[in-house]
């Protein structure tokens, strides 16, 4: 397994670690309430800067999960190119703790 299959893996397993479904809300809850944030940063290419790292966090379970029920077969990162500007602003998020920190990319 490559670097970046490497990455994707361990990108996968941290979103995980994150239950959305009970710190936010269900899934079609949470499809509803992301669709419109996820419309604005794949048109701006940047998360908006008000969100908080748990929306953030649920953001990453719903895009891992929906990746995963949708029976995508490619990258999660074609699939859902916003996950990489999620996982870049919980990394540079004032509140984030260690925690909510997701894997380094490695080279």
């Amino acid at each position: 397994m490559d670097n970046y299959n490497n990455y994707e893996q361990a990108i996968t397993d941290w979103a995980l670690k994150y239950n959305g479904y009970d710190r936010i809300g269900y899934a079609e809850q949470l499809g509803i309430l992301l669709g419109p944030l996820r419309n604005e940063s794949l048109e701006a290419n940047a998360v908006p800067a008000w969100i908080g790292v748990d929306l953030l966090r649920g953001w990453a379970f719903y895009v891992v999960r929906s990746h995963r029920f949708q029976g995508h077969w490619g990258s999660i990162f074609d699939s859902f190119p916003e996950l990489e500007m999620i996982v870049e602003a919980i990394r540079n998020h004032p509140c984030a703790k260690t925690g909510d920190l997701p894997p380094a990319r490695v080279a």
